[in-house]
């Protein structure tokens, strides 16, 4: 696993040395972020879409593998749909998923040769393209809005509130409220962001204090490929999430009497949002 260390280093060689990478799409505005609720695991890319549907690459790079259904019309679309990957200086991998049938390709690309259009193959539920950057030895998959420009945004998360979920029913965790638990449940916290207005997009940046003490402390930077599943900092999917995509706090142990909680979140151009309220809790704990 990449150490964090490790990884700014790499970012920083990243961004000093490709301060020519480009957006796969011109004019395009952003539908969902890296890191991102997928139900039962994280989004390990940026989704987006253009007016004119045209896809570039990352940067200038050579074509090392792709799946088309115009060449394979007897087989089904993968997940992906149709793709392309292009590898970069070092060990640098851009994906292309998504892209609409065509046969034609290169072995190499310059940063205006069109890689293809944007489509809605595969499991695709509209049309968009889905870009991922990859470090494949590392087998991480690295945030694209750590290396390529942050589109404008000012605008911070907004958190809609707190939740503890017992068995199927949620139950809203208000200022001042009075809750009685019989556990230490997880609380769930609906954070969400916009670029434009109308998405709801994740957070980069998760921090929660608990009675005073840090509880959890996330950065969507880096997701790491292992037996099978994507994790971030050793964590798994439902350690950072709940079904309904709410944010997961864990490791939280209630007290009797009045508690704190305290949620700081960042998006990808470091606006934040700062939530904090109290609440009592009637613990009755069956040891």
């Amino acid at each position: 696993m990449m150490t964090d260390r490790l990884f700014r280093l790499c970012m920083l060689f990243l961004i000093v040395m490709n301060l020519s990478f480009q957006w796969p799409v011109d004019n395009g505005r952003i539908t969902s972020v890296f890191g991102e609720s997928r139900v039962d695991h994280f989004h390990d890319g940026v989704d987006m879409v253009c007016p004119d549907g045209k896809v570039y690459p990352l940067d200038e790079g050579e074509l090392v593998y792709l799946w088309d259904r115009s060449m394979f019309p007897l087989d089904a679309y993968p997940g992906g749909g149709n793709y392309r990957v292009l590898k970069h200086g070092g060990e640098l991998y851009s994906l292309y998923l998504h892209l609409q049938d065509g046969p034609s390709f290169r072995e190499a690309y310059g940063k205006r040769d069109q890689l293809g259009l944007i489509g809605n193959t595969g499991r695709s539920y509209g049309t968009h393209l889905h870009f991922s950057a990859l470090n494949r030895v590392e087998r991480t998959s690295l945030n694209p809005l750590k290396i390529l420009p942050v589109p404008g945004d000012r605008t911070p998360p907004v958190i809609g509130g707190v939740f503890v979920r017992v068995g199927d029913r949620y139950s809203a965790v208000r200022e001042g409220a009075s809750i009685h638990l019989t556990r230490h449940y997880p609380l769930l916290i609906d954070i969400t962001d916009s670029m434009g207005g109308r998405e709801r997009l994740g957070v980069q940046t998760l921090v929660a204090y608990f009675n005073g003490s840090k509880v959890l402390e996330i950065n969507f930077t880096t997701l790491e490929y292992s037996k099978n599943e994507l994790t971030i900092s050793g964590n798994k999917f439902h350690d950072l999430f709940d079904e309904k995509g709410y944010y997961k706090i864990g490791n939280i142990s209630y007290v009797g009497g009045l508690n704190s909680l305290k949620i700081v979140a960042g998006d990808f151009a470091g606006n934040e949002a700062v939530h904090e309220i109290s609440f009592n809790v009637n613990l009755d704990i069956k040891e």
